[in-house]
């Protein structure tokens, strides 16, 4: 009885707290609202994609501060996640660092600061981070040194959820005891920006359509894997899928953020195009595998990841760039494209299937290179720049891709 007459006191003084500091919140969100660009603290909504970005940086982080103990998160704002129903998937650790991160201010401003930014009308669909203390580290080679890979996976799923997830799998036809394959396409519905009363992408280049994906997943699926197209906005659905070996996730009706995260957490390894949900497989220590990956802040070379290409030829002659050529681009997006007089090759379906074919070989243990696939893989890293070699290397290039593509490698 007395405890229970303790938390009620507590409750009620925290009701109390917030109402008293309301005015103090409004103040101090409009403040970071206004002068965002000098403390790097920004309003993004809060998606699968932003999940698997957090859910690396976290771990990173944590992994850090565990190696170098000079280094303090509570001196480094990290992130802030609202407290969502269903993406509460960290453990006790990772959540304490994903909620307090005002801490440059005292408890009892920060608390309410943090519920009253909760409460905005876009509070709960939003997270509050700091890009210019952590973003951007792993886009010359992801965890380089090895902390998140070296260490205990820091994300999980929350206990009281996994029976919920893996109920939700089984209803869906998923056989949870056998190996599934995750497999995210990003396509001219995933990035676009609406200005003007008009839709735009500028970043196009990185879209495939599904359809070419139908002869890997197949191929896969013959191998006794389960694959699952995961995707939020999708133009197209997967032809291939036949919810017995093959799903269509994305566009079932069973998709939720929490088995979004769930089934990259269970997968024998991932399928992507570099999108952002696939940097979870970092977190959960799983096997990547890139297709189209075209620029070289995309090759994730320090972590286990294998990429195949999408190449450059000029528009006009039709002239392949090779791969020290592609280093040399400035920052691509559709307009540079155009103004160099470039295009991207995409991936055809036979190259993709291979690329599915050497990935499941390596899961099953039986890929055995050639020397011919290890002299063209030892070329390709011979040619990355310094930054990237710096580092233990621990990923590389589809071997049926440099096959294919030895003029890349002049």
């Amino acid at each position: 009885m007395k405890g229970h007459l303790k938390l009620r006191t507590f409750r009620i003084l925290r009701v109390l707290r917030r109402i008293a500091m309301a005015p103090v919140a409004f103040v101090l969100a409009a403040a970071m609202a206004i002068t965002q660009q000098w403390h790097g603290v920004r309003l993004v909504p809060l998606n699968v994609s932003r999940v698997g970005h957090l859910g690396v940086d976290a771990a990173y982080a944590i992994a850090e501060t565990s190696v170098y103990n000079s280094v303090s998160l509570r001196r480094r704002s990290l992130v802030f996640v609202p407290n969502r129903i269903d993406l509460s998937v960290a453990n006790r650790e990772l959540w304490r660092q994903w909620r307090a991160h005002l801490y440059w201010l005292p408890a009892w401003v920060g608390e309410p600061v943090i519920w009253f930014l909760w409460r905005l009308p876009r509070g709960r669909s939003c997270v509050y981070l700091p890009p210019k203390e952590i973003g951007g580290r792993f886009h010359w080679g992801a965890d380089p040194r090895g902390h998140i890979s070296s260490r205990p996976i820091c994300l999980q799923i929350d206990d009281s959820q996994v029976g919920g997830a893996q109920q939700a799998l089984t209803d869906m036809g998923l056989d949870l005891s056998k190996p599934t394959v995750c497999l995210h396409v990003r396509d001219d519905r995933y990035h676009m920006i609406h200005s003007g009363g008009v839709w735009h992408e500028s970043h196009s280049w990185r879209n495939l359509g599904i359809e070419t994906f139908c002869r890997a997943a197949e191929e896969l699926a013959s191998r006794g894997f389960q694959i699952v197209r995961l995707g939020v906005h999708t133009s197209q659905k997967f032809s291939a899928a036949d919810e017995t070996r093959i799903f269509d996730y994305a566009n079932n009706g069973y998709r939720t953020e929490l088995l979004d995260i769930y089934l990259v957490s269970i997968c024998r390894f991932m399928m992507s195009t570099s999108s952002g949900i696939d940097s979870l497989t970092q977190t959960f220590q799983k096997p990547l595998y890139n297709v189209g990956v075209i620029t070289p802040s995309q090759l994730y070379i320090h972590r286990h990841l294998f990429s195949i290409i999408q190449r450059f030829e000029h528009t006009e002659s039709g002239r392949k760039l090779t791969l020290r050529e592609s280093f040399a681009l400035p920052k691509i997006n559709d307009q540079s494209l155009v103004t160099q007089g470039l295009r991207t090759i995409p991936n055809p379906s036979e190259e993709i299937a291979e690329f599915a074919i050497e990935a499941a070989e390596r899961d099953l243990g039986t890929w055995r290179p050639s020397l011919e696939d290890i002299e063209l893989q030892q070329r390709f890293l011979a040619l990355l720049p310094r930054e990237f070699r710096q580092f233990p290397i621990r990923g590389g290039i589809g071997a049926a891709f440099l096959r294919r593509n030895r003029d890349w490698l002049e």
